[in-house]
């Protein structure tokens, strides 16, 4: 069992629609970006996870899935209970905090790198 988060935002069909028009640099600036924000998230969720023997803070990983894609997951089958809690166990909440601790920061990186690529495609 392992624990994935899936984050929906409204309106982000009509933004990929969108991303898929641009032109490959400002794709590829825009990747980079998602890119080095699922790794801070990843950082992050290291951070905060509960640590005893080192496996949990070990599984957390991210990966890009397809291009616009990102999944940031832990991969032992307990990693549900240390997020969330049991009737024993109260919940730490580190995958989760360090997704809405990065949010803000993730906006701010997308918009520097589309940013970026207008600048190096001449647009204003």
């Amino acid at each position: 069992m392992s624990i994935q988060f899936r984050v929906e935002l409204s309106g982000v069909e009509d933004l990929a629609e969108k991303m898929r028009s641009l032109d490959t640099t400002m794709q590829n600036c825009v990747q980079d970006a998602l890119n080095e924000t699922a790794q801070q998230v990843m950082r992050r969720a290291r951070e905060l996870a509960p640590i005893r023997t080192g496996r949990l803070v070990s599984s957390i990983y991210a990966q890009i899935i397809y291009k616009w894609v990102v999944k940031v997951a832990c991969i032992v089958p307990y990693a549900w209970f240390q997020e969330f809690g049991t009737r024993y166990i109260s919940p730490r909440y580190f995958l989760t905090r360090a997704l809405t601790e990065n949010f803000p920061v993730f906006m701010l990186i997308v918009k520097a790198a589309l940013e970026r690529a207008a600048e190096e495609a001449g647009v204003e």
